[in-house]
């Protein structure tokens, strides 16, 4: 595997920071699996808030109902809606605004510190809220800032959200701990299964790389003594390649460009023997030239072509590979006229090798087909998406 394709098992101290901020900026109702359902937004989270001060004020109308052993007026449950919301959206603005500066440092400090700033925010928010709500609803305020009954309401009300927030908060840290636990072990099963996959694909290749070599030598050693100047021309060519594809077979990308620039070679060395029984027509738009894929991919199909279509055939044939993009896509063709596609000659390990190696790197993205190529011949098609998936 080329170094840059690892992937590590830990996570950094920005992953790890974005997994703490993405789980302790959740709302408090997304504590609920219900309200995790919708995506974050500024309404959302007003609209949440707004959930969040009709239970607290519903808690608070409970707490009266036990208290005074009869059913407030409407007037007051109106009224205590209205301080629910004050208090609540005030809070919700300090929170928005410390949420990225001074609560993660809180955090930092243990439970009993954010619980005593927790109830710091909480007071001043009860304070404000409440001060905001008297004014809106026209009760005079300053008569009631030395009244006991007015702090005792502060005292309860900051003690009750303070608790439900540091609760809250517990629940977050252990959330966000869990979380990047989790992420670390997905990232340590996609680093095996990556690991995994590049073996395999290079196992694959392999076996692509001998098949061709022996043919190759075989060839040559049967023109030394009889047309020694053939032999060192395919050699020669036979060099070339091997030259082309040392680079390709150490990597686990090429480009489509180089790709058709080692076929060409490859092919140079097959007309050596065939002569001029065999023709190259190679098509490719310069805009996919730097186009990336699996190296290696087309040699096994155009030898097949030459193998089992153009070979048999006493006068031989064109061999045509091109390239060109459709719906987004990328789709490349080996053409031959040969003798036609059969069941018989389908390709075998040659193909099997590029299906396998196309569902090991696109899985279901990507297409191989055979059909036949009128008049006569066979006719590869390998669609790949544009951008891997």
């Amino acid at each position: 595997m080329a170094p840059d394709m690892k992937i590590g098992t830990a996570l950094s101290a920005r992953e790890e920071r974005d997994i703490k901020d993405r789980v302790m900026g959740a709302h408090p109702l997304e504590l609920f699996p219900y309200f995790r359902r919708f995506p974050r937004s500024v309404p959302r989270d007003l609209a949440y808030t707004f959930i969040w001060n009709g239970l607290f004020a519903f808690f608070f109308a409970a707490i009266a109902v036990v208290a005074n052993g009869k059913v407030p007026s409407l007037k007051w449950l109106g009224y205590n809606f209205v301080f629910a919301n004050f208090i609540g959206y005030t809070l919700h603005l300090v929170f928005h605004f410390t949420h990225k500066t001074i609560e993660p440092w809180i955090h930092t400090k243990g439970l009993v510190t954010s619980a005593l700033f927790y109830a710091g925010i909480c007071t001043g928010g009860v304070v404000v809220g409440i001060t905001l709500a008297q004014l809106t609803l026209g009760i005079s305020v300053v008569p009631t800032l030395t009244s006991p009954g007015w702090l005792v309401s502060v005292a309860s009300i900051s003690l009750v959200i303070s608790v439900v927030l540091t609760i809250i908060f517990f629940f977050r840290e252990r959330s966000a701990l869990a979380e990047a636990t989790l992420e670390r072990e997905r990232l340590r099963i996609a680093n095996i299964e990556r690991e995994a996959m590049f073996a395999n694909l290079k196992a694959l290749q392999a076996q692509i790389e001998p098949h061709f070599l022996f043919n190759t030598l075989a060839n040559v050693v049967g023109l030394v003594d009889a047309d020694p100047a053939t032999a060192k021309r395919m050699l020669e060519s036979f060099i070339r390649f091997l030259r082309a594809s040392l680079a390709a077979t150490r990597e686990e990308r090429t480009t489509l460009g180089d790709d058709f620039a080692l076929v060409a070679s490859f092919l140079e060395v097959i007309q050596v023997r065939m002569g001029e029984r065999l023709a190259v027509r190679l098509e490719i738009p310069e805009a996919l030239r730097s186009f990336e894929l699996p190296p290696l991919l087309l040699q096994p199909i155009v030898e097949n072509a030459v193998l089992h279509g153009l070979e048999p055939k006493v006068e031989g044939g064109t061999i045509m590979l091109t390239a060109f993009e459709r719906d987004g896509r990328v789709v490349i063709e080996v053409a031959d006229t040969g003798v036609g596609f059969r069941e018989t000659t389908s390709g075998g390990i040659g193909l099997a090798n590029v299906r396998e190696r196309l569902k090991l790197q696109y899985g279901d993205d990507a297409k191989l087909a055979i059909r036949d190529n009128p008049p006569m011949g066979t006719l590869v098609s390998i669609e790949l998406p544009r951008v891997k998936s």
